[in-house]
């Protein structure tokens, strides 16, 4: 059974070990989009090929006096722009997590378990330049290969797809506070399974006629395998995440507050073939303004990451972009939110 299948099954339990119950139900729905461009120069942004980032998220909560239950979908997306082959990228990845609680008696703290799955768009790719040598079907093309094995018939003209995933579980901590700094904090663990995978022809030039001509003083095997060497491994690798978050609202009017947010994390790749030396930890702080009317809130805020996305989008770390993750980075971001 698919962990999305799991996810499904698991859901429908949850449901219907709820509904008895559902007259004394609380909770909220919210929609939340955050949003990073290339030209809003005032926000960190240091990865020279980045050009917009988008992240929607949906959530649904419900709980009664011991029990609760949180569905999230996210839909990821993010656009890359590049002087080489492919000077386009795009990677669109949706995530799904169920939360399921058990609280307290004074509701001042509780305890969950979560199942996620993050689901990655394929890449395919047209052209891509391996140092100074650009194969495929573009333009730009210096050479144009193909591969008549029946494992290469689905790629077309195509020169390479990428796939990706992962799935994970996350055990959670909530406490309630009266300290003056923060009014709440959690303490979570994640153990993320990483699932990539990639097919192009260009892996058989090893030996042979094209493998051993000379291209700008290398030979076009080298030249390949030292692009190659650098895509997503294809065995999977485990991400272990340890991370704390406070939370704060400070009330400015009857209905105005500001709001922060940091969280602090320690991350562990397991069996993970590392180019260069990865972080071992990332911060990241939200912080914003808040007006609530009646049930609804309205929210604005940014958001800060000192290392990039590590830790946090989990589907758009490996071999190919970690050299972008000791950079910071940041977004802005707008939500309603309706309690009920």
């Amino acid at each position: 059974m698919s962990a999305l299948k799991k996810f499904q099954l698991i859901l429908l339990i949850s449901c219907l070990f709820l509904t008895p119950q559902a007259f004394s139900l609380q909770g909220y729905v919210s929609i939340d989009k955050n949003i990073t461009d290339v030209s809003w120069n005032f926000i960190p942004i240091n990865n020279t090929s980045f050009n917009y980032s988008e992240t929607l998220a949906t959530e649904l909560f419900l709980y009664n006096n011991k029990f609760g239950i949180k569905i999230n979908q996210t839909n990821f997306s993010l656009d890359l722009e590049r002087s080489i082959e492919p000077k386009k990228l795009e990677l669109d990845a949706n995530s799904k997590s169920l939360e399921i609680f058990i609280i307290n008696n004074d509701s001042s703290s509780a305890y969950s378990f979560s199942l996620i799955e993050q689901l990655a768009d394929p890449q395919v790719i047209d052209c891509y330049t391996f140092g100074s040598l650009t194969i495929g079907t573009c333009e730009d093309a210096t050479l144009t290969i193909t591969n008549i094995k029946p494992e290469y018939k689905f790629l077309g003209e195509s020169l390479i797809w990428i796939d990706g995933k992962n799935i994970g579980t996350s055990f959670n901590i909530y406490k309630a506070s009266n300290n003056i700094f923060f009014n709440e904090y959690s303490i979570y663990l994640q153990l993320i399974e990483n699932k990539f995978n990639w097919v192009s022809p260009v892996e058989e030039i090893k030996t042979g006629f094209i493998a051993n001509l000379n291209y700008n003083g290398q030979r076009i095997a080298d030249l390949i395998k030292q692009t190659t060497d650098i895509l997503p491994q294809r065995e999977k690798w485990i991400t272990a995440v340890t991370g704390i978050t406070f939370k704060n609202s400070i009330f400015l009017t009857k209905n105005i507050s500001f709001f922060y947010e940091p969280t602090f994390i320690f991350v562990k790749q397991l069996d993970y073939q590392e180019i260069n030396n990865l972080q071992k930890y990332n911060i990241r702080l939200i912080s914003g303004m808040s007006y609530d009317y009646l049930d609804l809130k309205l929210s604005f805020y940014g958001t800060y990451y000192k290392n990039n996305l590590y830790g946090f989008e989990h589907i758009s770390f490996n071999q190919r972009s970690e050299h972008h993750y000791s950079k910071d980075f940041g977004s802005l971001g707008f939500s309603v939110t309706y309690k009920f």
